[in-house]
C-alpha cells in the first residue's frame, strides 16, 4: 500500500517542477510564465559580445521550450543557475541571435531527458562547472558570485572549486544537436550518456569528467589531470554527416565505459573522415562498443588515438 500511495505524489511533483526564475543579480527577479519561456536580453546584462543571465532555478518539462532573445551583436549567452538545486531540462532550449555560442552552468548537477532538444545558432557548452574564466580577469561565478568580474572577454575556461563536481547526464534524448561546424561540450562530474544521440556533424564534441577541486579546464581543449567517470551506454556520439569533414570527438575520462554505442566520425564526401581521441585511466569497450572514422567517397579516413593509463 505504501508503494501505491507514493507513486502518484512523484508523478505529481515531476508534472510541475518546469520553473525558470531569474535571481534578480544581473536584473530583474522574475518567475517567467510558460510553457513558452521567453528570456529576453534585458533580464539579463550585456557586456560587449557577452549576454550574461542568472537564474535561481531552470527547469523545463516535456513540451515546453526556453527561447534566448538578443540583439545580433551577441556572441555568446552566458547562463548560471546558482539556487542550489539541480536542472532538469526534458523540453526545448532555444536561441534565436545569429551564430551566438551558449553556455549553460549550473554546479548542482544538470539532466536532460528523453525530450530535451537544442534549436541554438552557435555551439553549446554544458557544464556543472563552479564558474567560467573570461579572459585574463574576467569571471562569471556561480557559487561565489561577489567573485564575479564581467567582462568583454571571451570564454577561456571552465572553473572547478570542489572536489566531488555534480554529474551531468543525457537520457533517452536524441536532439542533443549543433549546426554543422559547431562545438558540443559536456563538463562536469559523472556524465552518463544513455540511450541518446549528440551530434556535431563536421564540428567537435567535447566530453570531459572532472574530479577534482582548483582545476581550469580549457573550453578549446578539456583535459583535466584528474578525471572521473564516463559512461556511453546505447548510445550515438558523432560529428559525421556534415558537409564538410568529419570534425573532432575528444573524450577525457578517469573510468570510460562504452557499451552497446557508436563513436564515430565518418564523412560522406571527398574530405577526409575526421579524428577521435581519447584519454582515460581505464576503458571497458566490448564489441559493443564501437569507435568508428571512414571516408566513404574520395577522402581517406581519419584517425583513432586511445591512451590507456597502463
Amino acid at each position: 500500500m505504501k508503494y501505491l500511495i507514493t507513486i502518484p505524489i512523484l508523478v505529481t511533483s515531476l508534472s510541475t517542477n518546469a520553473e525558470v526564475i531569474t535571481d534578480g543579480t544581473l536584473g530583474q527577479n522574475i518567475n517567467l510564465p510558460g510553457p513558452e519561456f521567453q528570456i529576453t536580453s534585458d533580464l539579463g546584462q550585456q557586456h560587449g559580445g557577452n549576454l550574461f543571465h542568472s537564474f535561481q532555478d531552470f527547469n523545463l518539462n516535456s513540451l515546453e521550450s526556453a527561447t534566448f532573445y538578443g540583439p545580433d551583436s551577441v556572441q555568446n549567452i552566458l547562463s548560471r543557475v546558482t539556487g542550489g538545486n539541480p536542472s532538469n531540462i526534458d523540453g526545448l532550449i532555444r536561441s534565436t541571435i545569429p551564430n551566438a555560442d551558449m553556455y549553460f552552468l549550473n554546479p548542482y548537477g544538470i539532466m536532460f531527458g528523453p525530450n530535451a532538444k537544442l534549436d541554438v545558432q552557435g555551439s553549446f557548452h554544458a557544464s556543472t562547472a563552479d564558474y567560467l574564466r573570461l579572459g585574463e580577469n574576467g569571471r562569471f561565478d556561480v557559487r561565489n558570485l561577489r567573485d564575479s568580474l564581467l567582462t568583454v572577454a571571451p570564454v577561456e575556461s571552465f572553473g572547478f572549486l570542489t572536489d566531488s563536481p555534480a554529474p551531468l547526464s543525457v537520457n533517452g534524448s536524441k536532439r542533443i544537436v549543433v549546426p554543422v561546424g559547431k562545438t558540443l561540450s559536456l563538463i562536469g562530474g559523472d556524465i552518463e550518456i544513455n540511450k541518446s544521440k549528440m551530434m556535431a556533424p563536421s564540428g567537435r564534441i567535447n566530453i570531459a569528467s572532472v574530479a577534482d577541486g582548483q582545476n581550469k579546464i580549457s573550453v578549446t581543449s578539456p583535459t583535466p589531470k584528474q578525471a572521473g567517470n564516463v559512461t556511453v551506454r546505447s548510445s550515438v556520439v558523432t560529428v559525421s554527416d556534415g558537409s564538410g569533414s568529419g570534425g573532432i570527438i575528444s573524450i577525457r575520462a578517469g573510468k570510460l565505459l562504452v557499451t552497446n554505442s557508436v563513436i564515430s566520425a565518418n564523412t560522406r564526401n571527398a574530405n577526409d573522415g575526421g579524428n577521435i581521441n581519447v584519454q582515460a585511466d581505464e576503458l571497458i569497450a566490448n564489441k559493443t562498443g564501437r569507435f568508428m572514422t571512414s571516408a566513404i567517397a574520395s577522402g581517406n579516413g581519419g584517425n583513432i588515438t586511445i591512451k590507456v593509463k597502463m
